[in-house]
Formats: C-alpha cells, structure tokens, sequence
C-alpha cells in the first residue's frame, strides 16, 4: 500500500482507486468517491477539473487557465506534469501541495486513465514564509543602519573639511588626510555588503558582459580596455548581481594596478560551455595564494572583493580560478555551463 496520497481514474474520470493516505489526508473515504467522477470535491468548493483531468482529455492546453503560471511539465515521466498550490479546504487551515498527474498509456500511445500524487508541502511553505519575514526584517534594519552610518560619514567629512579651513598646521593636514582615508574605506566596505546583500534576492536574468565592464572603465580617468569585438554580444544567465561582479573586477584591478591599468577581455567556448578571460597588469597573485585565493579569511577590502565574486558566480552556476603569471598581473578564467551563455548582437 502507497504511503503517498494517489487516486487514480479512468478515461472517463471516474474515480477506480482512493488510497488510504489520500483518504486521511482529505477526509473523503475511498467507498464514498469511488466510480464517481467527483474527485475535485476533496479540493475545490466548486466543479472545475484536477490536474489528471486535463490530461485524460488530452487537454494540457487549459493548463493555464486553471493553474496560472503554477504548473510545469515534470521531469520524472513522459507527457506528465506537476503544479503547487494552496488548498485552504483541506485541514484545519488549508495545505500547500505538490501534485503530479501521469498518465497511464496503452502500447499505442493512448490514454487510458490517469493516476495523480500528492506531497504535503505546508510545513516547508511555513519555513520558507518565516524566513522571507525574517529576510524582510534584517534587509530593514541593515538599510536602516547603512543610512545612518553614512549620514554620519558625511557629517565627519564637513567637520574634516571646515577644519582644514581654520587649521593650516602640516601635521594637522596630514591627521586630516588619514581620517579621510579611513572614512572612505568604511564607505568602500559599507558598499560592499549592500551589493553582497543583494545576492540572491532577485529573479535570474541576461547580462551583458561588454556592456556591465565598459560602463564601470568608462568612469577611470586613465586606463585601457582590450575586449574581443564578440563580447559585446556576449550576455551570461545568472544573479542580477553579475553586473556587480563585473564591476567589482574592474574594481580589484584599480585597487591592486598600476597607475595606467589595462584590462583585456576574452572567451572561447571549450566542451563544458564557455571560458570568460579577464586579464590585467596589476599586481599578480603568488604562486603559494593562488589554490585558497576565494577561501581565505575576509581582511582587507581585496577579500571582500574576491569574496563576493566568488560567491556571485558560485551562486549562478558559475565557477572561476586565478591562473596569471604573478609578474605579469591577474588572469581570472571563469567557466560559464552550456545554456548559462547566448550572443545577442543586436547590443553590437
């Protein structure tokens, strides 16, 4: 005997089996039901068909009108599909389920009736409710704080500035320069974990890459770019925070480079899918760093940098190593899976 909910029903919808886990979970005993075609009173207050009917009827083209964007085709079986919902007559506060209809075929191909599954999903959807509560609430309080922090960083930076306008002292114009070094790192690192808070909280999409890495080198007063003339068709499926990635790279070649960086970006397609190559002349990572470069401790705002494009392209399906001469600069290879890439030259 299943220990999953099932019914099961014939061409012409009538209900020939109503399992006993079915039985407790909706009430409803399989003597009563069974040979009728009302299996939708266990779960609508109203006549409309489950998801077995539809396919009995061969009529997955209604899919959509009775379960929105709810629905998908399943992996598990051929020519069966699987929706969640929410089934406020079932229990003492409705449940969240998870349904999967497949139909039962003869050798030909035909449909000849049509078995439907059940899985319990309201504990997890509790889960997942209380944790977007408690998301919500710290993306709260860390906006909050952010805010203020920074309305206090540019307060202290008046104070810096109307000092330097009654203090001529060298010494004092020195301490003045350091305070002002160090307020501009807390804002660098404040930066940091708004972008990094972002991972994850949008829905994935395409970015382009020339584009995301032009804009921010637009902005260096000194520099040069190198970049294959296909990478300005190149968009990668991911995190919305892949643009922040790219820019982030940009970022970690002004901090470690040289006072006329370069940046040169490349790819080929190898047989797992796509290698993105962005090289640069700032200072090259050490043999003995390069194996733990993304897993040592966060120090310093190079870590900090590291981490999240590390974690950005983790997050995305992606992955990425260091693999420059330590004389010659920086060397990130970073591997992009088959169906995670197109070329969209219309941004050309």
């Amino acid at each position: 005997m299943s220990v999953i909910p099932q019914f099961l029903i014939d061409r012409s919808h009538s209900v020939i089996a109503w399992n006993r886990a079915l039985e407790e979970s909706t009430g409803i005993s399989g003597e009563e039901i069974s040979g009728t075609p009302r299996s939708w009173t266990a779960f609508y207050e109203t006549k409309r068909p489950c998801l077995a009917d539809l396919l009995v009827d061969d009529a997955t083209k209604d899919l959509s009108i009775w379960y929105r964007d709810k629905w998908a085709e399943s992996d598990c079986v051929e020519r069966s599909y699987e929706a969640i919902d929410f089934f406020p007559r079932l229990g003492k506060k409705g449940k969240w389920l998870h349904f999967t209809a497949v139909p039962i075929l003869d050798g030909n191909g035909v449909i000849l009736g049509c078995i439907e599954s059940f899985e319990d999903l309201t504990s997890l959807k509790m889960m997942e409710r209380s944790f977007l509560l408690s998301q919500k609430k710290l993306h709260l309080m860390n906006n909050i704080v952010w805010h203020e922090i920074e309305n206090k960083i540019t307060s202290i930076r008046g104070y810096i500035e109307f000092s330097k306008e009654i203090v001529k002292n060298e010494s004092c114009m020195k301490c003045f320069e350091a305070e002002e070094n160090l307020l501009r790192k807390i804002h660098a690192l404040l930066q940091f974990t708004r972008d990094y808070q972002k991972l994850g909280t949008q829905h994935p999409c395409w970015v382009n890459v020339g584009r995301a890495i032009q804009s921010v080198f637009s902005l260096m007063e000194t520099g040069s770019l190198s970049m294959d003339a296909e990478a300005h068709a190149l968009e990668i499926f991911g995190d919305p925070a892949l643009e922040i990635m790219l820019a982030y790279l940009v970022k970690n070649t002004l901090a470690n480079g040289k006072s006329a960086p370069e940046v040169r970006i490349s790819f080929a397609e190898v047989k797992e899918g796509l290698q993105l190559t962005y090289g640069d002349n700032s200072a090259g990572i050490p043999l003995t760093r390069k194996n733990n470069l993304f897993k040592e401790e966060i120090v310093n705002a190079s870590n900090f940098s590291l981490k999240l494009i590390h974690d950005t392209l983790e997050y995305s399906g992606m992955s990425i190593r260091e693999t420059g001469d330590p004389d010659l600069g920086l060397r990130f290879e970073i591997l992009i899976p088959k169906g995670a890439y197109r070329f969209n030259r219309a941004h050309c």
